[in-house]
C-alpha cells in the first residue's frame, strides 16, 4: 500500500513537471512572438492599414512593432498631413504610455506647432485635442 502512493506521488509529480514545463514552453512562445518587430514592412500596405497594424501590436503590449508600424507610417506618407499627423500622435501616446517623456515631448511639440501654423479645418481637429491630453500627462519636470 506504502509502495502504490509512493508511486502515485511520483506520477502526480511528473505530470505536474511535464504540466509545467509545456506551460512554460508555451508562455515562452507567446512572449516572444509579442516582442517580434517585423523584419520587413510590405510596401504594398496602406497607411490605414499600418496605422492598424500599430494600433493592434500597441494592444498587445507590443510596443516595438507598433512603432516600427508607426515610424513607417511617417516615412512613407510625410506628404500626407493628416496621416502624418495622426502617425505621429500614435508615436507621442506609445512614448507617453511607456513614460519616455524625453521622447514624447518632441513629437507633441511637432504637433502644436503644425497645428498652430495650419489653417484650421486642414488638419484632423482630434488629434490636437488627444496630443494636448497626452501633454497634460506629463510631470512639470519633464516637458522642457
Amino acid at each position: 500500500m506504502l509502495e502504490n502512493t509512493i508511486q502515485k506521488c511520483y506520477i502526480l509529480g511528473m505530470n505536474k513537471k511535464i504540466t509545467f514545463t509545456i506551460i512554460a514552453a508555451a508562455l515562452t512562445a507567446v512572449l516572444a512572438s509579442c516582442s517580434s518587430v517585423p523584419k520587413e514592412i510590405p510596401e504594398s500596405l496602406t497607411a490605414q492599414e499600418l496605422i492598424q497594424l500599430g494600433q493592434s501590436n500597441f494592444e498587445s503590449g507590443n510596443y516595438k512593432a507598433a512603432l516600427a508600424y508607426y515610424n513607417t507610417t511617417v516615412e512613407r506618407y510625410a506628404d500626407f498631413p493628416a496621416i502624418y499627423v495622426e502617425a505621429q500622435y500614435e508615436i507621442a501616446h506609445l512614448y507617453v504610455k511607456e513614460k519616455k517623456y524625453d521622447l514624447a515631448v518632441p513629437v507633441l511639440n511637432e504637433l502644436k506647432q503644425m497645428y498652430n501654423s495650419t489653417a484650421p479645418g486642414t488638419l484632423p481637429a482630434a488629434y490636437k485635442k488627444l496630443a494636448e491630453i497626452e501633454f497634460e500627462k506629463i510631470p512639470a519636470d519633464k516637458k522642457n
